[in-house]
């Protein structure tokens, strides 16, 4: 668990956050990656790019790829500001702006909020808390931005849900967000000791086809303010229900990445799509697979 500490006036307030990971574990995120960059770069003999943008390595084509690994991958983490240039993550800002500008306001409206339903469960007991509904707990609290901000926030997820339904704006969308448009040709996954290695266009296609956007359903966190919408999702069908591959939400645990836009994939969902499409398959060493139009790229490199 970690704790965020919020002053305002002579006041503290301690936010509890247990999906926030600490420093450590984010270090140990950052230097994997660079890990896996160094690799793929010396297996092609390419270049790995310094710096904050979209493609992580350049080979002897001047072909730019986007490397992943792990179980989750964060496709982006962006500001209002970068959110609000973009051609079409811009749909994303109403997100962002559900949350008040003020955080102290934010994290103080919280705590009371938490704080109330942590006493209401001391003495009525877990199962009374259980069945205290939104309504009550509004009428008790009156004015708060932090409930305020569930509600601006589910509709409007509802609405970038609705937005996502048309084929061609979740192509562009998906198009912006992991390959920051035509910025980035390759996706390269590292997958035990391989990597596999797609194409752009493939991707988005075979992604565009196959998924379908929705939104979250309300948590079960007994102190929380539970409110559907929170996130919005990018879901496929398998075994006769939707299984979610993409999830976007508003960052909000710390002063520097409060009113930021996190959207993270998962990868053993989307290599399931990916590869099992029927796409021809060519492997290069003993590490990399290329997919379909990725291969002639490949042939080229390993001549």
């Amino acid at each position: 668990m970690v704790s965020i500490y919020i002053k305002r006036g002579c006041m503290e307030y301690q936010i509890n956050r247990r999906r926030a990971p600490s420093s450590a574990i984010s270090s140990e995120k950052k230097r994997a990656g660079h890990q896996k960059e160094n690799e793929f770069a010396t297996l092609i003999s390419g270049e790995v790019l310094q710096g904050t943008q979209k493609a992580d390595v350049k080979d002897q084509n001047q072909k730019l790829y986007s490397v992943k690994s792990g179980k989750k991958w964060q496709v982006f983490l962006y500001s209002y500001a970068r959110i609000s240039n973009s051609t079409y993550l811009n749909i994303l800002k109403p997100c962002v702006e559900s949350f008040p500008s003020d955080i102290n306001t934010y994290f103080e409206d919280r705590h009371k909020c938490i704080q109330f339903k942590e006493q209401f469960i001391e003495k009525k007991g877990v199962p009374a808390g259980k069945n205290l509904t939104n309504s009550e707990v509004i009428k008790a609290l009156g004015t708060n931005s932090y409930i305020e901000s569930k509600y601006k926030l589910a509709k409007a997820t509802m609405t970038i849900n609705n937005i996502l339904k048309d084929k061609e704006y979740l192509y562009n969308f998906l198009k912006e967000s992991i390959f920051n448009n035509d910025e980035v040709n390759y996706l390269a996954v590292k997958r035990d000791d391989i990597f596999e290695v797609f194409e752009r266009e493939e991707v988005l296609k075979i992604l565009c086809e196959k998924l379908s956007p929705g939104v979250s359903k309300a948590g079960r966190v007994s102190v929380d303010f539970n409110v559907d919408g929170q996130k919005v999702l990018l879901r496929y069908q398998k075994n006769n229900g939707q299984k979610n591959i993409v999830e976007i939400e508003v960052r909000n645990e710390s002063t520097q990445k409060y009113r930021t836009i996190r959207f993270n994939m998962y990868s053993k969902d989307a290599l399931y799509l990916l590869t099992n499409d029927k796409i021809q398959t060519k492997e290069f060493g003993n590490k990399i697979i290329a997919y379909g139009e990725a291969i002639q790229n490949f042939s080229e490199l390993f001549q």
